[in-house]
Formats: C-alpha cells, structure tokens, sequence
C-alpha cells in the first residue's frame, strides 16, 4: 500500500528519536530498501496468476481469492506488529517481517498444490502487515533531521516501486527464462540477502513499556465518523479498481487481446502503481476534499475505460485506461489520507493511531474483496459479461461516492 505524504501506517505510539549521532541516511535509505525488497515479493505473483491457473487447474474464483487472502494475513499483523515494535523496537519486527518474507517466498517456489499458494500469500501478507507498522516508524525515527515529511515521501516512493517492479521482475524471468514458477522466487531472495545486512547494522533504537495490549483493535471516535468514513470508503473503492488490475487484468489481457507476453501483463500492474504515485506527488498540494472528488471522477472514467475496452479491444487503449485508473486512485488515496488525518489531528488526537489502523483495515477490505468477487463473476458468468458489468458498478459506485462527498462539503464546508 502507497502512504501519502501526511501520514505513515505507524504503531500507536508516536516514534520516539534515537541518539541523534546514530542516524545517518545510509541507515535512512536502508529501512527504505527493506521496504522495497518486501512489498515487492508481495507483488511478484501478479504476473504469474494465469499460469498458475493452468498448472493448477483452479477456478478464476480461487485465483482471486489467492489473490485476496493476502489481506487475510495483513490486516491483523498490522494492528498486532504496531505495538509490538513499540515494545520490542523497529529493527526486532522487521527481521521478522523479513523472515515471514522468505517463509511466503520459497513457499510460492516450492508449491505443488493450491493450498500452498494460500499459505505462501498468507505468509506474504503478515510480513507486508509488519512491514507497514514497524518500517514507517523506522523511517522516521532514522531520518537524520526527523524529518517526517521526507520519511513519508520515502515510504511512498517505496510503496510504488514495491508494486511496479514486483509484477515486472516476475513477469520478465518467467517469460524469457526457464521454470516460470519456481525461477522468479529463486532469484528474488538474492535482494534478501542486503536487506538482512541492513538490518543487522541497524540501530536498535529505544523501547517502550510493554503495552496494555499487543492487539490493536481499530476504533474511531463518533466525532469524526462521518469524514472517516467518507473518506475510507473512497479510499476503499480506489483501491478495488487497483485490485482488478493486480488479480484481473493481466489474465483478461491474454482471452481479450490475445497477448501472452507475461511481462506486458505486469506492465500493465506495475503502471497503475506507478501513475497512482504521480498523481500523489503531483496532486500534494491539493486541498482534501477536492483530490478526492477529482479522483472519484478520475477513477469513474477509468471504469467506464474498462468496458470500451471490454467492446473495442485495444492493447493502446487498455494502456490509457491504466494511467487514468492509476492517476484516480493517487488522488483519492491522498485525499482521503489527509482528511482522516487531519480531523484525527483536530479531534481526537489521543486516538490517532486506532484511527489509522482502522483507515487501513477498511482500505485492504477495498483492495480484497471487489477482487473476490470479480473473481467470483469471472466463473458464473465468464470474463466479458463480469467485465462489463464490474466497469458499470464501478463506476456507479464512484459516481454515488463523488456525489456525497460533494454534498458533505456543502454541508460542512
């Protein structure tokens, strides 16, 4: 998952700074190197999916729960590992969410069976979850100046070339190499290897007192329910759109145009995340509320995109379409960041890490389910009648969710 600029997924307690001699940007750019490694073993099955399917033999319907049960894992070792970095310090849980890494990477090489990709992308999830709670946090806490608006451009930057290359390096080995499932994961843990180094020399930083719990339960306070979610639903369905191009598309690529190429079908996913980043970055100066009405709209285009390509197929068009999916999804995602944050920041300060655990919690159920359901879809009825009629509701839903936004800014303005 992308981090805006305003906000970094983070434990509940606000990073404490180590001794200011001890952070270097060499230290800085190594915890964002993590970052990178882990989010883009998480990515690399993307281009692979269809062939999966074939070795398998498993339903559309299992290739995006494959797909979706990643979120399984995430979400509870978000809320769980956040406390516990606190506890046992940034460098103790991303060594473990390094190791969840490898677990879930050799898995995925070594698998036989369908149950195996499950646990594979199970493991995945946890070791993005941890990543996500302790891997924000290190970075601010390791940025040399504690600058937490440089920490968070780096975390998103991460975040995008994690889901970029993660589809492209997969799907550029199994296309020219031999052993298209198994070859990809073998060379990927070559990038643990520095990855460990980094962490083994990183500081260990301070520690907290045990805390009450190491289970966050995601709570938001009535205050400030009705921007939250407004916003997390927002963010929710932009996340659904990136998910149909992450679990979906690569595979509607080959029966719609004919293309086998894997590595086109990961360019396809690795271009959505790379245009959702500009748009960010670009948009960052936006005020709120209007990123994320301009990106619902965004996003609505994009959706209908999908069904003329769904009638007039065209690998140019499809291409068109991924930018405008992925410049949409940016906005809302930036949007919505900042107003939660910033009514957390006004309102219930004391609550703004619940209130951020509980932002992410609903934005991976975006990510997860429309993705299960296409798949779902996709088996009934077959890939072009889900198409269209995925294009439709989802760019109804954006349409009825730009609406509302619109009318609570009027309301409270």
């Amino acid at each position: 998952m992308l981090i805006s600029e305003e906000g970094l997924p983070t434990s509940t307690t606000a990073p404490t700074a180590p001794t200011a001699t001890r952070r270097t940007n060499r230290h800085f750019y190594g915890v964002g190197y993590v970052l990178t490694v882990i989010l883009l073993g998480a990515n690399m099955p993307t281009s692979v999916y269809g062939l999966y399917r074939s070795e398998f033999g498993f339903t559309p319907t299992i290739q995006t729960l494959i797909y979706g049960v990643y979120v399984a894992g995430l979400v509870p070792a978000l809320l769980f590992f956040g406390p516990l970095s606190d506890f046992l310090g940034r460098r103790a849980v991303l060594l473990m969410s390094l190791a969840l890494s490898v677990v879930g990477t050799l898995v995925l090489a070594f698998a036989d069976a369908t149950v195996w990709l499950f646990l594979g992308r199970i493991a995945q999830g946890i070791a993005v979850g941890a990543v996500s709670a302790a891997g924000s946090a290190a970075l601010v806490e390791q940025e040399p100046a504690f600058d937490h608006r440089r920490a968070a451009l780096v975390s998103t930057v991460t975040g995008a070339l994690g889901g970029a290359l993660g589809p492209l390096v997969s799907g550029a080995i199994a296309q020219y190499l031999p052993q298209p499932l198994r070859l990809p994961y073998l060379i990927f843990l070559v990038a643990f290897v520095p990855a460990l180094i980094v962490l083994l020399l990183l500081p260990r930083g301070t520690r907290t007192a045990r805390p009450k719990s190491l289970f966050q339960i995601p709570r938001v306070p009535a205050v400030i329910s009705s921007t939250f979610w407004l916003s997390s639903l927002a963010v929710a369905l932009s996340w659904g759109a990136v998910g149909l191009f992450q679990s979906v598309v690569p595979s509607w690529m080959t029966s719609l145009l004919g293309i086998n190429n894997l590595l086109l079908a990961g360019g396809a996913a690795a271009l959505v995340m790379i245009c959702s980043v500009i748009a960010q970055l670009g948009g960052s100066r936006m005020d709120p509320l209007a990123s994320t009405i301009v990106g619902l709209g965004i996003l609505a285009l994009g959706m209908i995109g999908l069904l003329v390509v769904d009638i007039l197929p065209s690998l140019a068009l499809l291409s068109v379409v991924t930018v405008v999916v992925g410049a949409g999804h940016g906005l809302v995602f930036a949007g919505g960041m900042k107003r939660v944050n910033a009514a957390a920041r006004a309102h219930a300060r004391e609550s703004h890490g619940a209130i951020l655990a509980a932002f992410f919690t609903v934005s991976y159920a975006g990510l997860a389910i429309p993705s299960i359901l296409a798949g779902i879809a996709i088996t009934i009825q077959g890939m072009q009648t889900a198409i269209i009629e995925l294009s439709i509701i989802g760019a109804l839903l954006c349409l009825v969710m730009m609406i509302v936004n619109a009318r609570a800014a009027r309301r409270y303005p």
